[in-house]
């Protein structure tokens, strides 16, 4: 792969990054308002009820957009590393992406009860983005994985 490809890569992850880290700050700010400054627009309004559900959904979506940013951390480090080695597509993140589509269920599934767990309700939603989505995200996993075997394939053809 020529070098000009490889550097607008690396430019694309650090913008990635950059932007994955404003948002992931903007969360912690969000949760630090919401829990101990009641300065946010919807502060947490605590059921005595369904407290156990709301740290639940609380604790979901900051965790699973921590682990997201971890993840999407160390795709961009393997690609990057393997465009260094000469493999375009390495194998590892095949499972990562997997890992992925089981993280994404889960914070879809977070985000949709999120706003009535702020507001104090008792609701269980789920709709149909906590099926779709990872459901997307193991296509690309998929499709990641077809390529890296026509990549393995055209090396050994070489």
């Amino acid at each position: 792969m020529n070098s000009s490809t490889q550097k607008s890569i690396k430019s694309l992850s650090i913008a990635i990054l950059v932007i994955g880290g404003l948002s992931l700050i903007y969360t912690y700010v969000q949760m630090v308002s919401q829990l101990w400054l009641h300065t946010f627009i919807t502060p947490i309004v605590w059921n005595p009820e369904i407290k156990g559900w709301q740290i639940f959904i609380l604790s979901g979506h900051y965790v699973g957009i921590t682990l997201l940013f971890v993840l999407c951390c160390i795709f961009l480090y393997r690609i990057n590393k393997g465009l260094k080695e000469g493999e375009i597509f390495p194998k590892s993140n095949i499972a990562l992406i997997r890992w992925t589509a089981l993280l994404s269920a889960l914070l879809a599934f977070v985000h949709t009860n999120y706003n009535a767990v702020v507001k104090g309700e008792s609701v269980l939603e789920v709709d149909s983005n906590t099926i779709l989505i990872p459901l997307i995200v193991l296509l690309f996993a998929g499709l990641y994985r077809m390529a890296y075997l026509a990549a393995k394939d055209s090396k050994l053809a070489i």
